[in-house]
């Protein structure tokens, strides 16, 4: 019986061995972030987008917000003399792209259309009925 109580003992302390680790064995840390985009970096990315859409631009702002987004602010010029604004938001880590605003519209001083465009913005449209503006 004591030879049964002691082959079962060593049995059991063979599946208990506490082996330390060595300095050799230390775990891979986390993946890390992607870098984070800078001001240099945003500008350009977005003067590449803003030029992509044939038009001239100046940067007017650019600046990142708490939630890692940066904003870039051009001013866009396209021939013809149309003018306006191209914003853009970048995710400052992903660098995708979030969010466009574009609003570039024909200068009215330089309105070549055909329509009936008294020169203010305000067309007189179709004639109807009695017109006191008869052409």
């Amino acid at each position: 019986m004591r030879i049964l109580m002691l082959l079962g003992v060593l049995l059991l302390a063979q599946g208990c061995v506490v082996v330390p680790r060595g300095p050799g064995r230390v775990p891979p840390p986390p993946p890390s972030r992607p870098s984070q985009m800078g001001y240099d970096e945003a500008v350009n990315l977005g003067l590449r987008h803003c030029q992509s859409r044939g038009y001239n631009c100046q940067l007017k702002e650019a600046h990142r917000t708490g939630d890692d987004v940066w904003k870039v602010k051009f001013a866009a010029f396209a021939q013809g003399g149309a003018k306006g604004h191209v914003h853009l938001d970048y995710h400052a880590y992903t660098r995708e792209l979030l969010k466009v605003n574009e609003k570039v519209k024909a200068d009215k001083d330089h309105d070549h259309d055909d329509d009936d465009d008294d020169g203010r913005g305000h067309g007189r449209g179709k004639k109807k009925g009695h017109d006191k503006h008869d052409d």
